[in-house]
């Protein structure tokens, strides 16, 4: 079975913060302050991701830019017969390099997929997510690197987050191959918490089942419920050709 992906990235300043801190890639090409449509043929050597700088750190712009120029360098220039196991040490020395560059002061969360071989994998640090609706039914794949949720104190504010890329002493990078990653209509979903905090499961799900322009309504929705961070969406249409 032949598939394309349709890839749809928006990024938005949202309603309340001076500027806007988070940083959408989709492959190739990387954008804050708008949106962006692209398709790919699934075969390829394809990375999306979503770097949201750290809330009460100095220029967080500057770290998610720099979070995803590193990422998708180095993701260029990988072999194409690496194992998992070497695929994860890339990823892992990737994220102790871009921690050491940035200063204690400046740190991103970063949340991500990777194609590579035929395989899909996923890789985070901190509390921007990602999601698949298969069949109707949403699922959330990563769990954040939070207080509240990785940490177990359950009543700890959902934007206290516990590991980063900068920001911090260490940083780590979670990461793992989604098993059955394609299936005609799977549709992935990475967000900034910008999003999720404010917009249900509930609605994400109605969202993605029944909305042509489900990035863009995503948004719109966070900013309806207030729009108090940036909010970065990237949807992933997988479509047989």
């Amino acid at each position: 079975m032949k598939l394309n992906l349709y890839a749809y990235g928006v990024c938005d300043i949202g309603c309340k913060k001076p500027n806007n801190e988070d940083m959408v890639l989709l492959h190739d090409k990387m954008f804050r302050d708008g949106k962006l449509h692209l398709v790919f043929d699934a075969k390829k050597r394809l990375v999306f991701a979503v770097a949201d700088g750290v809330g009460g750190l100095n220029k967080g712009e500057v770290a998610s830019e720099l979070v995803l120029t590193s990422l998708r360098d180095i993701l260029e220039k990988i072999p194409g017969d690496l194992s998992n196991e070497e695929l994860r040490e890339v990823f892992n020395t990737y994220t102790s390099e871009t921690h050491a560059k940035l200063n204690k002061d400046m740190g991103s969360t970063l949340v991500g997929l990777f194609i590579y071989n035929d395989k899909l994998f996923r890789f985070h640090a901190g509390d921007s997510r990602i999601y698949r609706l298969r069949r109707g039914e949403l699922e959330r794949l990563t769990v954040d690197h939070s207080l509240c949720e990785s940490g177990g104190q359950k009543d700890a504010p959902s934007n206290i987050i516990t590991n980063s890329i900068g920001g911090g002493a260490s940083s780590f990078i979670e990461f793992a191959e989604i098993p059955f990653p394609f299936f005609n209509n799977d549709i992935y979903l990475l967000s900034s918490d910008g999003m999720h905090d404010l917009v249900s499961q509930e609605e994400i799900t109605k969202v993605l089942s029944n909305s042509k322009n489900a990035a863009e309504k995503l948004v719109e929705l966070a900013k309806k419920y207030g729009g108090k961070d940036n909010i970065s969406v990237v949807i992933i249409n997988i479509k047989e050709k």
